[in-house]
């Protein structure tokens, strides 16, 4: 009885491009929708989301460079999805207006 090595060892998994430029493009849709408003408080609301989605891009495209494996992709995609929120929450204790 032969036992085949290569396939106890699981293959590690890609990042998923395509989910993270998914994520990228709904978390700047809400930036869009939920941050703005007339003011320098709305400005720099989205200066910080800006800021951020530059931020998570660069470091998608250092993941793609470097052909990074395993779940790390999850980690940016949730803090796209919620960006929106938290922006709003760290606006708020930075600034400390609404």
């Amino acid at each position: 009885m032969s036992v085949n090595a290569t396939a106890a060892v699981p293959i590690p998994s890609a990042w998923n491009y395509r989910h993270l430029a998914a994520a990228l493009f709904v978390g700047f849709i809400l930036q869009t929708l939920v941050l703005p408003c007339l003011c320098f408080i709305g400005t720099a609301k989205m200066t910080f989301a800006v800021g951020f989605d530059l931020l998570v891009l660069a470091r998608t495209l250092f993941a793609y460079r470097r052909r990074e494996t395993g779940r790390g992709w999850i980690f940016y995609a949730m803090l796209c999805y919620t960006s929106a929120g938290w922006i709003e929450g760290i606006t708020y204790l930075v600034l400390r207006k609404t």
